[in-house]
């Protein structure tokens, strides 16, 4: 979920980045007292082995089909509409490649719908080390790519627990995952953008699956010294639904994106909603 934010600050501009006030510090707990039956770095482990348990089962068959209903606002200067977008997607909770239902509300052309598989499949790849995907085969997904971006990344981060909290019905540990000043990501500017992103994670206490994902851009950041753009603003809310207790998948997600690209302004609002999900009818 934190690639959206990847996505949107490696495509602001190239050149050298700085960020205005100090890097996000720990947040402090949301009650006096907090019962640590687990700590926060055992909850991320359990975490970690939950997807390892996720992608088993949906590598023996066990895979999900939903709609996902994207629109896509360009604000003007004042924050009326200047453009929307709008997506229908069916995806899939083994990551294969999405297909393309609806076009801006019309049945798309096979030229758009190839047009978004290459470019979801470009981003997937790029960003979290995605298969290449096969146009020709879209029968089965990539299992193991999350679990791989953890194996890979999750000692960049630090778990602080913070509290609990009931979400939709069930409770929910609440870690900030802060940036580790020893482990380095290749490029510089994730690890700039990480420094100065506030997170915070809700986890199932049950199934120790991710319900909730928030992050948020607590300082500008600054290309050039804030010639060639700025990047003013970053918010991002995510939710999972639960459709067994090792299943959960992509339910609601709102981004919102403020800046400035050279003399253009830009804000863009971002929003996702699944529904219908069925289960697949596992291969012979």
């Amino acid at each position: 979920m934190i690639q959206v934010l990847l996505l949107v600050v490696m495509g602001f501009c190239a050149g050298c980045y700085t960020a205005g006030g100090e890097p996000v510090g720990m947040l402090g707990t949301t009650a006096e007292r907090i019962e640590k039956k687990l700590t926060a770095q055992e909850i991320a482990d359990r975490v970690r082995d939950t997807e390892k348990i996720r992608g088993k089962i949906t590598a023996a068959g066990v895979v999900y089909a939903f709609e996902r209903d994207i629109v896509i606002d360009d604000l003007d200067e004042k924050g009326d509409l200047k453009r929307r977008q709008t997506r229908k997607f069916q995806s899939f909770t083994d990551n294969r490649d999405p297909v393309l239902l609806l076009y801006d509300g019309k049945k798309p052309t096979p030229e758009q719908v190839e047009k978004e598989r290459k470019k979801i499949s470009k981003h997937q790849r790029k960003y979290l080390g995605g298969k290449e995907s096969d146009k020709s085969n879209n029968s089965r997904g990539d299992e193991k790519l999350l679990i791989r971006q953890i194996e890979r990344y999750g000692d960049n981060f630090i778990p602080r627990l913070l509290g609990e909290e009931i979400f939709e019905g069930r409770g929910t540990y609440i870690l900030q995952f802060l940036h580790n000043p020893e482990k380095t990501f290749k490029d510089p500017l994730v690890d700039l953008a990480l420094q100065h992103l506030l997170i915070k994670v809700w986890v199932d206490q049950e199934e120790f699956q991710i319900a909730q994902l928030k992050a948020e851009l607590i300082n500008p950041l600054y290309a050039i010294g804030g010639l060639a753009g700025k990047l003013e603003a970053f918010q991002l809310t995510a939710m999972q639904k639960r459709l067994t207790p090792e299943i959960w998948a992509d339910w609601k997600v709102s981004v919102a994106v403020r800046g400035r690209m050279l003399w253009d302004l830009f804000t863009i609002h971002f929003s996702s909603e699944s529904s219908g999900f069925k289960r697949l009818k596992a291969p012979d």
